[in-house]
């Protein structure tokens, strides 16, 4: 089962998972993000209770992207190595400058097939468009919102000639470079385990305005009007 969604917010921050005061953002939500907010949804406090999501698949085409600007956060200096005792000497503070997304708004694919049982009651949240937490868009400082679009069921399609991706596309996989589009390569962790532990790292090509990538997958999923790859 495949569920569709829309997903905006007036900003939007995705950091690089091995740094805690990330500055540069990703241009779309990685799938440990995508986790995070389906934990929300749920009502799931925690990695251990919404680590079954590690096995979902995701595909995200960007609807748009207004711009990035950068701004500026206070934030505690030596943030873990002052914590004692489970609490945090917040006396010494630094600022840090982190890019933030303007206006993102993406369409996302989520592919609920290999959880499905424990899934339930998160689907039915999305349905009709209930949150247990607060959604974010990558922070707490980016208030986010969703609304269900429709449910699918998957066909994978072999691909044999160029087509029009509109999802990213994995780098291992043949593409073509059009000199009208603005492509990035980034690289994503797949899952995350107890004590914020991430890995599966995949490699993904995205075309940073919308536009589609006229890409020769070995296999892609079509749903509607869209040609979608999913890790």
């Amino acid at each position: 089962m495949i569920i569709e969604i829309d997903f905006w917010a007036d900003y939007g921050h995705f950091s690089h998972p091995a740094t805690i005061y990330s500055s540069l953002t990703y241009p779309i939500p990685p799938k440990t993000a995508v986790m995070g907010f389906l934990g929300a949804v749920g009502g799931l406090a925690s990695i251990e209770e919404y680590k079954f999501l590690n096995v979902i698949q995701y595909s995200v085409k960007i609807n748009q992207i207004e711009g990035k600007a950068n701004y500026c956060f206070n934030g505690v200096k030596d943030a873990l190595p002052s914590i004692k005792n489970y609490q945090q000497n917040i006396k010494q503070r630094k600022q840090f400058y982190r890019e933030l997304l303007i206006n993102p708004s993406y369409k996302l694919f989520i592919d609920f097939s290999a959880c499905l049982e424990e899934s339930k009651e998160i689907i039915e949240n999305l349905k009709n468009h209930i949150a247990l937490f607060q959604p974010y868009m990558g922070i707490n400082l980016c208030l986010a919102n969703f609304e269900f679009i429709s449910e699918h069921s998957s066909q994978v399609k072999q691909g044999s000639d160029f087509i029009a991706i509109d999802s990213f596309v994995t780098l291992d996989t043949k593409f073509e470079i059009e000199f009208d589009k603005n492509y990035s390569d980034i690289r994503m962790p797949m899952y995350i385990e107890e004590q914020r532990i991430f890995g599966g790292f995949s490699d993904v090509l995205v075309e940073l305005n919308g536009k589609v990538i006229l890409a020769k997958p070995k296999e892609y999923i079509s749903i509607d009007n869209y040609n979608l790859m999913f890790v």
